[in-house]
């Protein structure tokens, strides 16, 4: 029975221990990391400058070898099986201790210089640093060992006259030389180069070891509080005395520094890791590069880089780290309008600098946003106080802006709006857009032939020809107004399909005689039989370029005969432009060669060509643009008043709009699946304000397959953010009756549909009915325990086994 309770406690600590997050080792440091050297033997003590990594090697016995580039095997500077140890880099010099003539010596490696040694003396040589035009190292030459200071450029040696500790390495500067002395327990002193003073930095009884110096900063090993901690003194601020880094009751040791940048040995996770601490955040901000179950040992620090010696077996290997420093953001918004009679519908644009990744608005009025950028609709008059919370790895900041908001009684709005097309043949679909106001709160469209709808932009199909009064009745919390535009849609009949050809071969001389106008109207006055009664088929604008006289052999054709009037339209040819009274019952001849009449398509008044922009004097979009992406399903739209700029703030030309493949849509938010739709909207970086309309519109089975009844609320047009890598929200209406999901957007990226998740699996139903590969940006919980716990089930199992063979 006791063996059987010894396995249940077992598995209980391994499941415990599989369970728990990784993130008890402590918050990994946010950078990139990248292997150095992972070749045969053993790479140890590592250094760096810049891009340049140097360390001992023991594929041949022990030598120095460097590398500036990531994962090679990197490049032998000196090494014949000598001792080569302690490298040092500076720029393009390389130092090392050596131990080639029976005793350890100082070498040297640079551009100018093969390989030379610094020292040749038979006493002992060993440890050295290189920074700049200066080389240290502890020297036995006087009988003790004292440290040496040499000056590459002139070959000039100076001695301190002290008594270092050497175990480990002195520190370099531009300016100082730092080490510990053998005074009390260990002490940190300096000595100045350009003066050749000597200071004394530490008196306290406990050890202090260990050091390294960047500029004015001074960091080392300090045991004053029992287990070791890493401690700064500041040069130029020496009132702040030694300030204390870490305080951890587990071991802090062998500290490096450059700039902002402390890293350090640190077995708080129980194992040695390398931690950093960013002094620009403050020395609290304590992190971990990549918590690991190997040994990390002997990190060094060069600008944003750390390198450091990760154990491997009875081995190890070169590893570095770029660090992504950085800073809590800085909050800062704007508002449009910050005054109105209710309902006012704002505008809240983020401008916080600092690159923030979160976001939390609190309107003053009870409700709040996490979107970047967002309207919010406020319905009761009185005065708002408005804040934007924003955050990133780094921190937080926050800014209030008092009584920003001003909202006064309701007024009554002013209402514009415009359709396309405004004319055609029946049936015909216009689209219908209600761009002003945007503070209005409902509306209600009376298309003039009995249907309305309750959306602010929509779509109507009228199936009866004939001439339509269009209104909109907009509502603005209890104030109304309504607009109307008379005689706004023009249905036609479609031209029938001719049944009667009779077949005629009768000579015919027609006499033309053009009026020559913009748009021509001949006149024409055949002489023809048979007679053929045609339909009216009015002809918005044509230009034809008539023969005055010709002769045929006709085949006689139906054609439209006119009643009277102008010929309906704008001056069309074929109706005719005879005066009062019945025209004649006529057919039209096919002549040799044959007039060729030019249709010319004319935009509406208020639309500009598609895809380029038509700016005002003032810099606004005078003319409406609208463009379509080549497979019909986006629309962007471009209404008059909007400011565009380029990202470099220049007047924007043109835009551009392109579906994107879904292999090539980054993976979806969580919460989301992707619907199949993307687009990318151009020049990137391009910035609208007011926000332009992008649309995605659906025929019937393309609507069935993204959307059901339950998913309104679901949809949602998300803009990709590059430099974030997320999506992110941006104000989405669907329009489950016009069958398409418009959005406001500002700024030009890329852009895609999503739905929200569906549960229990559903997403792959979703997917198989779309047929475009929905894709939800989700991992399998838990996924990295299930090799450990199917090798735990293994071993109780096999336990079990053994226990019970020695029962009886």
């Amino acid at each position: 029975m006791a063996e059987y309770n010894a396995l249940i406690v077992a598995c209980t600590v391994i499941v415990i221990g599989l369970l728990a997050s990784p993130a008890l080792a402590g918050e990994r440091a946010p950078g990139d990391i990248v292997s150095i050297c992972i070749d045969g033997g053993s790479q140890e003590h590592p250094d760096i400058d810049g891009d340049m990594v140097v360390w001992e090697d023991g594929r041949n016995g022990r030598s120095i070898y460097y590398s500036s580039g990531t994962g090679s095997a990197g490049r032998k500077v000196a090494g014949e099986g000598t001792g080569q140890r302690y490298p040092s880099v500076s720029g393009d010099y390389v130092v090392w201790e050596e131990n080639r003539n029976m005793s350890p010596d100082i070498y040297f490696f640079g551009p100018s210089t093969d390989t030379i040694p610094l020292t040749d003396d038979p006493a002992d040589q060993r440890m050295p640093v290189v920074h700049g035009d200066h080389v240290v190292w502890y020297d036995a030459r006087g009988g003790s060992t004292d440290i040496c200071l040499y000056t590459i450029e002139t070959g000039s040696e100076t001695f301190l006259s002290c008594s270092p500790v050497t175990e480990w390495k002195p520190a370099l500067s531009e300016r100082y030389v730092v080490w510990e002395e053998s005074t009390g327990n260990g002490d940190i002193w300096l000595y100045d180069i350009w003066n050749g003073e000597k200071q004394q930095i530490t008196r306290n009884g406990a050890r202090q070891t260990y050091p390294a110096i960047s500029g004015s900063r001074i960091v080392w090993e300090d045991y004053r509080n029992g287990a070791p901690d890493i401690y700064l003194f500041d040069l130029d601020n020496p009132s702040a005395g030694a300030q204390r880094i870490t305080d951890d009751p587990e071991w802090q040791v062998s500290p490096s520094i450059d700039g902002d940048l402390i890293a350090w040995e640190d077995r708080r996770d129980g194992i040695w890791n390398v931690y950093i601490c960013d002094l620009s955040l403050g020395k609290d901000k304590q992190m971990p590069v990549i918590p690991s179950a190997t040994e990390q040992l002997y990190p060094a620090v060069s600008g944003d880089r750390v390198v450091w010696q990760n154990g491997r077996g009875e081995g190890s290997d070169i590893y570095a780290f770029t660090y992504f420093s950085g800073a809590a953001p800085v909050a800062e918004f704007s508002a449009d309008p910050t005054e109105g009679g209710a309902a006012l519908n704002v505008r809240f644009i983020d401008q916080s600098a600092g690159d923030p990744d979160a976001w939390e608005w609190d309107f003053g009025d009870g409700n709040t946003s996490t979107s970047q950028y967002s309207w919010h609709n406020y319905e009761i008059p009185g005065n708002y106080t408005v804040s934007l919370t924003v955050h990133n790895e780094f921190g937080s900041d926050t800014v209030t802006k008092t009584d920003l908001i001003h909202v006064g009684p309701p007024e009554p709005p002013v209402i514009s709006f415009w359709g396309e097309p405004l004319s055609g043949p029946a049936p015909l679909m216009v689209y219908f857009y209600g761009d002003l106001p945007d503070y209005a709160t409902a509306w209600l469209w009376d298309f003039g032939d009995g249907e309305t709808s309750t959306h602010r932009d929509t779509r109507h199909r009228y199936d009866r020809p004939g001439v339509y009064n269009v209104s909109l009745t907009c509502d603005n919390a209890g104030a109304s107004a309504t607009h109307t535009e008379y005689g706004y849609i023009t249905v036609y009949s479609a031209t029938p399909t001719p049944t009667v050809t009779p077949t005629v071969t009768p000579t015919v001389t027609p006499t033309v005689t053009p009026t020559v106008t913009p748009t021509v109207t001949p006149t024409v006055t055949p002489t023809v039989t048979p007679t053929v009664t045609p339909t009216v088929t009015p002809t918005p604008t044509v230009n034809v370029t008539p023969t005055p006289t010709q002769t045929a052999t006709p085949t006689p054709t139906q054609k439209p005969a006119s009643s009277g009037g102008g010929g309906g339209g704008g001056g069309g040819g074929g109706g005719g432009g005879g005066g009062g009274g019945s025209a004649p019952v006529w057919s039209t001849p096919k002549l040799t060669p044959t007039p060729t009449p030019t249709v010319t398509a004319k935009p509406t008044s208020r639309e500009a060509d598609s895809g380029r922009l038509h700016l005002g004097e003032t810099g606004l979009v005078d003319q409406v643009a609208r463009i379509r992406s080549s497979d019909g399903v986006v629309t962007l739209t471009i209404a008059e008043g909007v400011r565009a700029v380029d990202a470099a703030g220049n007047p924007l030309a043109a835009v551009t709009l392109a579906a994107i493949n879904a292999a090539d849509v980054p993976a979806a938010p969580g919460a989301y699946v992707f619907s199949g739709y993307a687009c990318t909207a151009g020049p990137e970086g391009a910035v609208f304000s007011p926000p332009v309309t992008l649309s995605f519109n659906f025929t019937q089975e393309q609507w069935n397959a993204v959307y059901n009844g339950s998913m309104q609320d679901g949809l949602v047009v998300q803009r990709y953010n590059r430099s974030a890598g997320t999506w992110e929200e941006v104000p989405t209406t669907v329009l489950p009756e016009t069958r398409s999901v418009t959005a406001e957007v500002m700024h030009f990226s890329a852009y895609a549909l999503f739905a929200a998740a569906p549960e229990d699996g559903a997403a792959q139903a979703v997917a198989a009915d779309t047929g475009r590969g929905l894709t939800a940006g989700r991992e399998i919980p838990y996924a990295h325990l299930i090799p450990g716990l199917l090798a735990l089930i293994i071993a109780g199992a096999g336990a079990l086994l053994y226990f019970r063979k020695d029962e009886p």
